[in-house]
């Protein structure tokens, strides 16, 4: 794996530009300056926007921005592939309604999920694909959690999971409380491929 930024690119159509791109290089790589790259969807394995702090307008836009990302990277159908899409934000997020942003972003649709967020040192937010109580699929629900200084050891424990998922680095026990972080659950969505209703308001604002 290595790491870098810059754009997905298939015969159709190119990304943005990416702030972490992370793919495997046993593909070859179409463009390479540096750490900047243009590589295939078929080499992504992680996707990562970063930003200092975030209003509603431009934690909306910036989930919309990874959703196009994902969709591209991720594909269609039954080759989808499992590309790990997170937003990490420095500073807190301090308004409400976090989850039905992320649902708005994702357009109804599985592949532009945004899947992990990480706000300032606590706020952290997972896709569920699998009940985490039971392990039983389909659950598909985001959970958002208050971790107490922990939101960016969890954030950088699923992304090293998702690209090692082995026992040993599931095990460490470094990155967690001593109690199950559902008990820190302050919120939760189903994605059931609806968009929610955004207040009035705030489409207004989105359409000067």
């Amino acid at each position: 794996m290595t790491v870098g930024r810059g754009f997905i690119v298939d015969r159709d159509r190119s990304s943005t530009q990416i702030d972490i791109l992370i793919y495997d290089n046993s593909y070859p790589v179409l463009y390479k300056d540096g750490d900047l790259v243009f590589i295939s969807p078929s080499a992504c394995r992680a996707v990562i926007e970063v930003k200092t702090s975030v209003t509603r307008t431009a934690f909306l836009r910036a989930v919309e921005k990874l959703g196009d990302v994902a969709e591209l990277a991720r594909g269609t159908g039954v080759s989808r592939r499992q590309v790990f899409t997170g937003l990490f934000v420095y500073e807190k997020i301090r308004w409400n309604g976090i989850l039905a942003q992320l649902s708005h972003g994702a357009d109804g649709r599985h592949q532009r999920i945004v899947d992990h967020v990480s706000a300032g040192p606590s706020q952290f937010v997972k896709f569920w694909n699998r009940d985490p109580a039971t392990g039983r699929p389909p659950y598909q629900q985001w959970h958002e959690y208050d971790l107490y200084q922990m939101a960016q050891g969890y954030f950088a424990h699923n992304l090293i999971t998702h690209l090692a998922p082995n026992d040993k680095v599931r095990r460490e026990s470094v990155w967690f409380p001593e109690q199950s972080k559902e008990v820190r659950l302050v919120d939760h969505l189903k994605f059931d491929g609806r968009l929610p209703v955004l207040a009035p308001q705030f489409l207004a604002r989105r359409l000067r």
